[in-house]
């Protein structure tokens, strides 16, 4: 048995109207297709639904049993699509992004803002982590894309590089005026470094850099989180080593000193997203707010922060 919703609505309109030439006018077709239409839903059912005289058209027993069980049916039908189609709005209001906390703490405010601004009430989940577990995330299909500072190796994943990102040397307190404004990375051999951990790209960078020097980089000490580097540094304990980025959100933190590293490594900062499925209209928007946050920090921090490479 093969029953659209349009044949129940055409039954139904007839049962109101029982005129075959007025339902066929409000419905916008011709009475001989609305005949076979009605005579069609018979034979599928194996039910006669009219009782048809020159004069007039009635409701069978069958037809008005029917009429009760299809204002059911469609209005559940009815009901179902307005779900599906409230749940489709909402789900294209939805936006997940993973990041690096270095990256999520600079760029994201601003972009979320500007999403907020264009989208009716989106919502909007940030997962600040790892540079792994923000892949993996990704590949998981847990978030749209990813803020990540290592280029993936997967095949299922492509980067879009957005800068590159200058390390620096921070330091507080009595060791900022024994640091001038612009050091060596040899010279960070001989200081009371403070690192991020083994686990953090930052670190793997820096350890990157000293090897193709052939020396193994062994800072003081290793923490975790930026909070608490600042911490250890307004305290004297020695001196950090961060992309720029990463140590932005201490520049307000009073007696912070910021010295270039010249010949320190560039980390990349970029868009990770799969190939393969398509973006959300509101994940190109974050991509395409994420673009222009970052051309203005660019724009702000000249001299730290540079052009994707070629």
């Amino acid at each position: 048995m093969n029953i659209s919703p349009r044949q129940l609505r055409l039954f139904l309109a007839l049962s109101e109207s029982l005129n075959f030439s007025k339902t066929a006018e409000q419905l916008f077709m011709t009475q001989p297709s609305l005949s076979k239409a009605i005579r069609d839903l018979e034979e599928a059912l194996g039910l006669v639904l009219f009782e048809r005289t020159t004069r007039s058209v009635h409701l069978t027993a069958s037809g008005t049993r029917l009429a009760s069980m299809a204002r059911s049916v469609i209005g559940e039908f009815d009901s179902g699509l307005e779900r599906m189609r409230t749940s489709a709005e909402q789900e294209a209001q939805q936006l997940s992004i993973a990041s690096l906390p270095s990256l999520a703490s600079v760029i994201l405010p601003a972009t979320c803002g500007a999403l907020e601004r264009r989208f009716a009430q989106p919502r909007i989940a940030i997962h600040d982590c790892s540079n792994s577990a923000s892949i993996q995330r990704l590949l998981n299909y847990q978030v749209d894309f990813a803020l990540a500072s290592v280029m993936p190796s997967h095949p299922e994943l492509q980067y879009e590089e957005l800068l590159r990102d200058q390390f620096v040397l921070l330091s507080c307190g009595a060791w900022r005026k024994r640091i001038a404004d612009e050091v060596m990375l040899d010279e960070l051999l001989r200081l009371p470094v403070i690192s991020m951990t083994d686990a953090s790209t930052a670190m793997r960078y820096i350890s990157a850099a000293f090897l193709q020097r052939g020396v193994e980089f062994r800072p003081k000490m290793q923490l975790d989180q930026v909070g608490t580097i600042a911490g250890f540094l307004k305290e004297g304990l020695g001196v950090a080593v961060l992309p720029y980025l990463g140590m932005m959100p201490m520049v307000s933190l009073r007696g912070m000193k910021i010295s270039s590293i010249s010949d320190g490594p560039l980390r990349s900062v970029g868009m990770v997203t799969r190939r393969q499925g398509g973006t959300s209209a509101i994940a190109r928007a974050a991509m395409e707010e994420i673009r222009k946050v970052v051309g203005a920090l660019m724009e702000k921090h000249q001299g730290w922060l540079h052009p994707a490479s070629a």
